[in-house]
């Protein structure tokens, strides 16, 4: 996990958590005044990765599904035709990706 950066804002000291929290969520505490800054949750980091990724991988499918339309049903050059045939494969392990990944999302939604 990437190492966090606290700034207190009462003593304005600045401090690195580099830590993984035992039960998936910590509260984090000022080490000079002892000042309460937050919580470090883990569900919600990968919470949002995971959405970020669904976002990126559902852009390209939208994409190559354009492109399956376009050169599969156009007149146009034999590799571009193949292209539009093949490319159907690379969608169906991104369907089957973005649906793994939205369930595991979902794991981490209902356990925090």
């Amino acid at each position: 996990m990437i190492p966090e950066v606290f700034e207190c804002p009462r003593c304005e000291r600045q401090f690195v958590i580099d830590g993984i929290p035992d039960d998936g969520s910590e509260e984090v505490h000022c080490p000079q005044c002892s000042r309460f800054l937050g919580v470090r949750d883990i569900a919600f980091v990968l919470r949002t990765e995971l959405d970020e990724l669904i976002e990126r991988l559902s852009f390209e499918k939208d994409r190559l599904e354009k492109d399956e339309a376009v050169y599969s049903l156009t007149d146009c050059d034999p590799e571009m035709k193949y292209y539009g045939r093949e490319v159907s494969r690379v969608i169906g392990v991104l369907r089957s990706a973005l649906k793994d990944l939205r369930h595991l999302g979902e794991e981490y939604r209902v356990k925090s």
